[in-house]
């Protein structure tokens, strides 16, 4: 019995050893063809030695890279979730998957792999960055800031983190706008950021025109920054150029199809123009992405009583004027409520409605009579 376990083990010893052999000649041919550019080809290779060998490390590794080219980023998380998941300490692999959820739009996942890079390398500037811009994706300004203002003094200048820093210093009406704005200036590749921050602050200043020429004149010099068709598409919003405004929001889409707020003003451009079917398609992908946003609701309301059903409309009017933390535009809810209540008979209560909206108006201009200049 002893002999023959013996020979049975040696046995299998040798079957492994051919197929370590044989998972390292797939792995170098994968690498070959790799190199050569034949990526497909990589592809059936890394996976054959994977076969061979599942806890192949590199081989994941390398497959996710492949598949990242061939446009499949999908399979290339799995691939380098699989290579981590073999070795966890392989920072730069888990940088290589932060990058790719970042590409995605998928930031949430992003910050979460950069902040476990940083906890294996505190020092990392590159990992420092991207989570603060995946941050300020996200709106997240505090702590983008906190991420992105102690690198620019140590990390060669690079137009996409001053323009993420710059806007949160904006958002947040910090005094460090201005001095964002000066770096971009004397930065190489910097103006076109430049145009586009400066924009971004006349649309909050509500100075649409001057605003929508400093984003096209962001556009002419670079097509591609981030935010920038989201920002064109506000500003012709504004501007009641609904055509203008879905062209560019549509692309703004195509480009981050996780932008709420892109799918909420293509929405609302959708409305102005009378095309409701493709209105209540964007705003309801909006709500399906930010499911409590009391803005959204109350659009969905107002496009289902365009199309005549007040029945469906009510109770997300209701919802949205009840809402906490309401602005100056909630008068056109109640408006909207008041025409429901209006054309469902409940007389009463379309009253009170209307009442309230000619007391918004009302304390609305006194607010805006108050900012003017005494004489």
């Amino acid at each position: 019995m002893m002999v023959q376990f013996q020979l049975n083990l040696v046995v299998l010893l040798l079957v492994t050893f051919l197929q370590e052999g044989g998972a390292t000649a797939r792995f170098n041919q994968a690498v070959a063809f790799q190199q050569r550019g034949e990526l497909a080809a990589a592809v059936e290779e890394y996976r054959a030695a994977i076969r061979q060998r599942p806890g192949y490390v590199e081989a994941h590794a390398n497959l996710a890279v492949v598949l990242v080219r061939l446009g499949k980023p999908e399979e290339a998380v799995l691939a380098y979730e699989a290579a981590l998941g073999l070795a966890p300490e392989l920072t730069p692999v888990r940088l290589n998957l932060g990058i790719l959820h970042y590409r995605l739009g998928r930031f949430e996942p992003a910050i979460a792999v950069f902040e476990q890079v940083l906890q294996a390398q505190p020092g990392s500037i590159q990992a420092r960055q991207l989570c603060g811009l995946a941050l300020s994706a996200l709106g997240r300004d505090e702590e983008a800031i906190a991420r992105l203002a102690p690198t620019i003094d140590i990390a060669p200048p690079d137009p996409a983190v001053l323009y993420a820093l710059g806007l949160g210093y904006l958002r947040l009406g910090r005094a460090g706008f201005r001095a964002v704005l000066d770096r971009l200036a004397t930065t190489p590749a910097g103006r076109p950021a430049l145009h586009l921050l400066q924009g971004q602050a006349f649309l909050r200043d509500q100075s649409y025109e001057l605003a929508l020429e400093e984003l096209q004149s962001a556009a002419k010099i670079s097509n591609d920054l981030p935010r920038l068709h989201f920002s064109l598409g506000v500003a012709h919003s504004f501007l009641g150029q609904n055509r203008e405004a879905i062209a560019a929001l549509e692309i703004a889409i195509a480009r981050y199809p996780l932008d709420t707020a892109a799918h909420y003003y293509l929405a609302e451009a959708y409305t102005k123009d009378g095309n409701f079917a493709a209105a209540r398609r964007r705003v309801e992908e909006s709500l399906r992405l930010e499911p409590k946003s009391a803005e959204s609701t109350g659009l969905l309301g107002k496009i289902l009583l365009r199309e005549g059903k007040p029945s469906e409309a009510v109770p997300l009017l209701e919802s949205a004027v009840r809402a906490p933390g309401k602005t100056s535009i909630d008068h056109d809810l109640h408006y909207n409520l008041a025409r429901a209540y209006q054309m469902l008979g409940r007389r009463e209560e379309a009253v009170r409605q209307f009442a309230e909206v000619q007391r918004l108006k009302t304390e609305q201009l006194s607010k805006d009579r108050a900012k003017l200049p005494a004489k």
